[in-house]
């Protein structure tokens, strides 16, 4: 994917975002939660709403209607059975929401660097782990403030000692796995971007413009056969058709959202008291998204073989 698309977006955006939380902290912190819920519309949730169709867009094999049929069937159950287990056990179903999603951005970002191999794993697991861990090690209150949504009975902050021991590492452990002025540059920036930012924050533009942009991009790839070399106008539109091919899917998903707080609760939310049940929404997407996203990884090796 052409450089222009696949870094200055994100790096842009990460910047511009870092400054304004460094010249007004009180409005970024306002702004923050508000931030995090638009990614419900703005490539968070589309990036995922095009699942349907991607088997077929990396088997250049056209999904028909039984399969999505048994598609649909078995992202939806697995979600449902996550969401149950949530309500039954709201604690291990977060913690498994952080450690999923580590991988799952890790290892996106791996594919998109490397083949998969050792360096893939340690650069996948160093990168979701930092991403994750940052917001503990910098910004501890808060951010447990959030875990509590998810989680009201997780009980008080563990110890920041942890956090701020295996963050460093992580870091440093991201930039051996893959030592180019690229990544060197990225990790940097992302590092600023966590250490300046509130927790909703940076993590809300890591998922929109790093992860689920350059995911879309990814996609683009696949379904128009696009490659580098590619004009930027054929990827815009590229990327422009995904965009709306994902509109029915995240309204739909978005329906869903006013389903979870009557599973979980009996109070309604309101404003940016909607974090929780929001993020619920994305682990219960997440689990049967990462799952694919693995095969797509796995189809990438055997097509390569």
């Amino acid at each position: 994917m052409p450089f222009a698309l696949r870094h200055t977006f994100p790096w842009l955006l990460a910047l511009s975002l870092g400054l304004f939380a460094l010249a007004l902290p009180a409005h970024a912190s306002t702004f923050a939660p508000y931030f995090f819920l638009s990614s419900a519309l703005l490539l968070g949730v589309p990036h995922g709403a095009c699942d349907p169709w991607v088997p077929g867009w990396v088997l250049r094999h056209p999904s028909r209607l039984p399969f999505l049929i048994i598609f649909f069937i078995a992202y939806l159950s697995l979600s449902a059975f996550y969401l149950l287990l949530w309500k039954i056990f709201p604690l291990p179903a977060t913690l498994f929401f952080l450690i999923l999603t580590a991988w799952h951005w890790g290892t996106a970002d791996a594919s998109l660097e490397l083949t998969p191999s050792p360096r893939w794993l340690a650069f996948a697991l160093s990168r979701g782990s930092f991403i994750m861990l940052a917001p503990f090690a910098f910004h501890l209150t808060e951010t447990w403030n959030v875990i509590l949504q998810m989680a009201p009975s997780a009980g008080p902050a563990p110890a920041s000692l942890l956090f701020l021991i295996a963050t460093p590492l992580c870091f440093f452990l991201t930039l051996l796995s893959r030592p180019t002025p690229k990544n060197i540059i990225e990790t940097t920036l992302l590092l600023l971007l966590f250490y300046l930012t509130p927790p909703l924050l940076s993590v809300g533009t890591y998922f929109v413009a790093f992860h689920a942009w350059r995911h879309l991009l990814r996609l683009s790839s696949f379904r128009d056969q696009l490659s580098p070399t590619d004009s930027l106008h054929l990827w815009i539109a590229s990327l422009t058709r995904l965009l709306l091919l994902s509109i029915p899917l995240t309204l739909l998903s978005l329906l869903f959202l006013w389903l979870i707080p009557p599973l979980l609760s009996n109070s309604a939310p309101a404003g940016q008291n909607w974090i929780g049940p929001y993020l619920i929404l994305l682990a219960v997407l997440t689990l049967p998204h990462a799952i694919l996203v693995g095969w797509i990884d796995r189809q990438s090796i055997i097509s390569k073989s």
